[in-house]
């Protein structure tokens, strides 16, 4: 795993040099070398000589690795609207970074084309000299020139972004402000070309695809999913369900049954399992018909309420002393039955607190466009709050790279030149939130409630996260093999080696798998997978 944890030196190739004596056959000390010489064997000048350029050689090669350095750095800056000011201040630290302390090599010109792609240094100085100086050629001229450019081909890439309830305050703060970096890089030189083309999908344990898609064909509108009437006694729309409560879907969808949890198959109507079925939380049991000590932690409805005919009174508190009744009450229900019941829906008031829409708690996905301002709004609107579903994250980075339904905005998969990315980070584990008393399990999340088993049959959270895990590589490896390139990100994980192990085990190979251990390491780290993406690199 690849830890990137702010400014180093980069390996990078070296441009050519001028031989030594053309170098200096334009400098008047020249003379002063011929008329010394005179008076000094020809081996001792010679020996002299060698020594010097050896030295000058070596001068040379450093200053020509630190003008590359500088024109990368300064290039992660091409496109930001202080490019002129962040652009330079980069180029001069990395330089520095890379010449010995004290050196008086310096940046000479600098050149910035957003437009291009393009960033061109060039370097100079005077380097001192040691056995020449003896025939009175005390220093002599250094100077080098660089070019960064990007590479060519086209580009899709899907950042797929952890914004779970622990990114909550300084770490959403930072991860946007790493995100924003990247876009900046990914689009310098290609804005408005077509050359680059971004999708945001923020996750936490579930996935925004956007309310404004409730009509789209993709989305199980009719109940057709055999998971869409799972938590219902009677077969009723999740839509229909939000008209009756009067209450807007925010538009977060369920996690496909398997195996279409993993895979990319096109969602059509003939296979019911393909389409993707609105999540809808549903009201949970009274505490009058709840056993004792057993929570449910969203119950926003009466569950004799809404149309729900009169029920049977009985006497719930009874006093013996007095051999009377002190209060009568509904009859209880079985906990399953009063959770199941559609009438309470039926005429209902506008839900208070979590309501149907618990567990949808992210901003929605954007699909990949073209348009930078687009993107980084999309990141800006990002919050924090949740639990964490990698894999949901990771098959909607994937479905918005494909040129296929849902979106279609991808290019082909076998269109030349061209690349499909996922950049994957998280800050935590996969977790299903669990209740280990009550009939549920757990919350409601994209894998519905896990007493229905479609998180395997053990009620622990160490089960569900494993069978989350297991989801995870499944889906890594099936968009692997289907050509998308998958870097992994690794934020403050550095006591959890099961879900490094994970994010390893995703990434196409282990240089794409990161580790960020704080916030400047998380903006380099993104800074590196940009310039990677973009394949900016030394011309020459």
């Amino acid at each position: 795993m690849r830890d990137v944890s702010g400014a180093g030196r980069h390996p990078v190739p070296r441009k050519g040099l001028r031989a030594f004596m053309q170098r200096f056959a334009g400098d008047q000390s020249g003379v002063t070398i011929i008329i010394f010489a005179i008076g000094f064997s020809v081996v001792a000048l010679a020996v002299a000589i060698a020594i010097d350029y050896g030295r000058v050689e070596i001068e040379h090669t450093r200053m020509q690795r630190a003008i590359d350095a500088a024109a990368l750095a300064a290039a992660h800056r091409l496109g930001r609207a202080d490019q002129e000011e962040s652009g330079p201040a980069a180029a001069e630290a990395f330089f520095r970074a890379n010449v010995p302390k004290g050196s008086k090599l310096t940046i000479k010109d600098m050149k910035m084309d957003p437009v291009a792609g393009e960033v061109t240094i060039t370097s100079g100085g005077r380097h001192p000299t040691t056995f020449m100086a003896a025939f009175g050629v005390k220093d002599t001229g250094l100077g080098a020139g660089t070019k960064v450019v990007r590479g060519d081909g086209t580009v899709e890439v899907a950042l797929v972004l952890d914004n779970s309830g622990s990114m909550a305050g300084v770490p959403i703060s930072d991860l946007k402000d790493a995100a924003r970096n990247l876009v900046d890089v990914v689009f310098s030189g290609a804005a408005g070309n077509g050359k680059v083309s971004i999708g945001v999908v923020p996750f936490a344990g579930s996935v925004n695809v956007g309310a404004h898609r409730r009509d789209e064909g993709w989305i199980d509108s009719e109940g057709l999913s055999p998971i869409h009437t799972e938590n219902f006694a009677e077969a009723r729309t999740r839509f229909q369900l939000f008209e009756q409560l009067g209450t807007s879907w925010r538009g977060c969808v369920e996690a496909r049954p398997a195996p279409f949890d993993v895979n990319d198959a096109v969602p059509n109507s003939s296979t019911p399992a393909t389409l993707f079925v609105p999540m809808f939380a549903p009201d949970e049991p009274d505490k009058g018909n709840a056993p004792d000590n057993v929570t449910y932690p969203n119950n926003y409805l009466d569950d004799f309420g809404g149309s729900c005919p009169t029920p049977e009174q009985i006497c719930l508190e009874y006093n013996k002393s007095k051999t009377k009744c002190n209060q009568y009450g509904p009859k209880p229900l079985p906990p399953a039955e009063a959770q199941a019941r559609m009438c309470k829906y039926e005429g209902a008031a506008t839900p208070s607190g979590i309501g149907p829409n618990s567990g949808c708690t992210t901003a929605p996905l954007i699909e990949l466009t073209t348009y930078k301002d687009d993107v980084i709004a999309a990141i800006d609107a990002m919050v924090a709050n949740g639990s964490t579903n990698i894999g949901e994250g990771l098959m909607w980075g994937w479905r918005v790279l494909s040129p296929e339904a849902p979106f279609t905005g991808g290019r082909l998969w076998d269109e030349p030149k061209n690349q499909k990315v996922i950049v994957l980070m998280t800050d935590g584990q996969n977790t299903y939130s669990r209740y280990s008393n009550n009939h549920n399990w757990t919350f409601y999340g994209a894998f519905g409630f896990g007493a229905k088993g479609r998180l395997g049959t053990t009620n622990t959270a160490t089960a569900f996260t494993n069978q989350m895990n297991a989801k995870t590589r499944a889906a890594c490896t099936n968009a692997k093999q289907k050509g998308i390139i998958v870097y992994t990100i690794a934020f403050r994980l550095e006591n959890d080696a099961a879900t490094r192990a994970l994010l390893s085990d995703c990434a196409s190979d282990g240089s794409k798998a990161f580790a960020a251990k704080d916030g400047t390491a998380l903006y380099h780290t993104f800074q590196a997978i940009g310039r990677e993406i973009s394949n900016l690199r030394v011309a020459g």
